[in-house]
């Protein structure tokens, strides 16, 4: 089941997120990877690209900047919402996904990822709700729970209506 990407991000690629919103600070290498990775891609491209291979490019996520970041989050999203089945040996990157989403928090100093904070809440929800989903072993399970709960601690610090 995928996910419906947000009908302003599908088709506008004036909107599409440019090198300097992969790397704001200039010459940070992880970002230009990720910018080499996902830069002038649609929501659509991206996430076939990360479906492609999630353990290579999961990490291009933590190091994007706010505002790619931003306009990437439903690829995650997507991603993780479209779980049917745990498999023995793949978590589909859930421990990670959580700590590059709480990265992202704790480095944005644009205010552009914490407004994300509501659907983040929602996804946490759905991940620990939907452990099994994630992992077999119950230490694994363990880990990916706790990796969301923390993330889900970072969130509690943003009040939002």
């Amino acid at each position: 089941m995928n996910v419906p990407l947000p009908e302003q991000n599908r088709m506008n690629s004036e909107l599409l997120p440019t090198e300097i919103d992969f790397d704001p600070y200039g010459g940070d290498l992880d970002a230009l990877n990720a910018w080499k990775n996902f830069g002038r891609l649609t929501l659509e491209q991206a996430r076939q690209r990360f479906e492609e291979n999630p353990l290579h490019y999961q990490e291009d996520f933590m190091f994007m900047g706010s505002r790619a970041f931003v306009y990437y989050f439903p690829v995650i999203e997507g991603f993780l919402l479209s779980t049917t089945e745990c498999d023995e040996w793949d978590d589909r990157q859930a421990w990670i996904l959580a700590h590059v989403i709480r990265q992202q928090l704790t480095n944005d100093t644009t205010g552009q990822v914490t407004k994300l904070a509501p659907r983040m809440r929602s996804l946490a929800n759905f991940v620990r709700s939907n452990i099994g989903l994630f992992a077999v072993v119950p230490d694994e399970r363990q880990r990916i729970d706790d990796a969301w709960a923390e993330l889900e601690s970072e969130l509690a610090k943003f009040r939002f209506e």
